[in-house]
């Protein structure tokens, strides 16, 4: 029962807490870092900006040795084709392929709709300029850059098992859930590209916000660890932004706080006993 299963979680929890109290910063490579991504609020300057910046990150570390993931798997229709081709594999290809058609099934058929009206996209990616879910996928898929290549597909809160690479993670689109999973499956620092801003943080990983919308930068500056706004003025190139990054993601790891930690945002939800989109 609820009693029980909190009382339980309580115990462990006091025991990790042991643990983690003895624990030292050491230096490391950084083919140590696991880093996580999942964007939200997307508008047009996500798959122009925020999210090429992600993929820039990406091309030049998954070569370094970490290991990576995104995932939100309702976010990638009508760009399925594409993400399947981007497996390093055959058989990652058609594991994607059968986790996206599950979705299709569990979530889209199951109900009898195929409407996606006030949920793919949103009101609010609509309102920032993404007009289909196609456009809104194309965006997505942005983030794992232009070479990287994902090595195999991972249930919710899987952790991965062939080694570095980028991982494919079927997961929720919601974001405080979506980080969850990630964080569940040992990722240590998430990315979170946003357009029209987002408070997200988390009490496990520190979440990493970046925008390369001009007015989120300057409405919600508290909240955004990294402008790459400069993108857009053609006052940064893609290649700086990634480098001013992936700068963030060390620093980060280092022991910098993020905005969200530093205004106390710690969003946490605990995927549901049926599908969530």
């Amino acid at each position: 029962g609820d009693i029980m299963t909190v009382a339980k979680a309580a115990r462990q929890t006091k025991d990790f807490l042991h643990l983690v109290s003895e624990q030292h910063r050491v230096e490391c490579p950084i083919s140590d870092l696991w880093i996580s991504t999942k964007c939200g609020e997307s508008d047009t300057t996500s798959g122009c900006g925020a999210n090429p910046t992600v993929g820039a990150m990406y091309d030049k570390l998954i070569p370094k040795g970490i290991y990576g993931v995104f995932g939100e798997t309702s976010e990638l229709t009508g760009a399925e084709h594409l993400c399947k081709l981007r497996a390093a594999t055959k058989e990652a290809g058609e594991k994607f392929i059968r986790t996206f058609e599950a979705y299709q099934r569990d979530v889209i058929e199951a109900h009898k709709t195929s409407d996606l009206s006030e949920s793919q996209p949103t009101k609010g990616n609509i309102e920032g300029g993404l007009s289909t879910i196609e456009e809104k996928a194309m965006g997505n898929l942005e983030k794992i850059g232009r070479e990287v290549q994902y090595i195999d597909v991972l249930g919710p809160a899987e952790a991965p098992s062939k080694g570095p690479g980028m991982y494919f993670m079927d997961s929720s689109s919601a974001a405080a859930e979506c980080v969850t999973l990630m964080a569940a499956a040992g990722f240590a620092v998430h990315t979170f590209p946003t357009g029209q801003g987002n408070v997200i943080g988390h009490p496990i990983v520190p979440v990493i916000k970046l925008t390369a919308n001009p007015r989120t930068v300057r409405t919600m500056s508290e909240h955004i660890d990294l402008d790459v706004s400069g993108l857009l003025r053609r006052e940064l190139t893609m290649n700086g932004a990634g480098d001013a990054l992936i700068d963030m993601v060390v620093r980060t790891a280092n022991g910098r706080v993020t905005a969200a930690e530093a205004l106390g945002h710690r969003e946490f939800v605990m995927t549901k006993l049926y599908r969530s989109a």
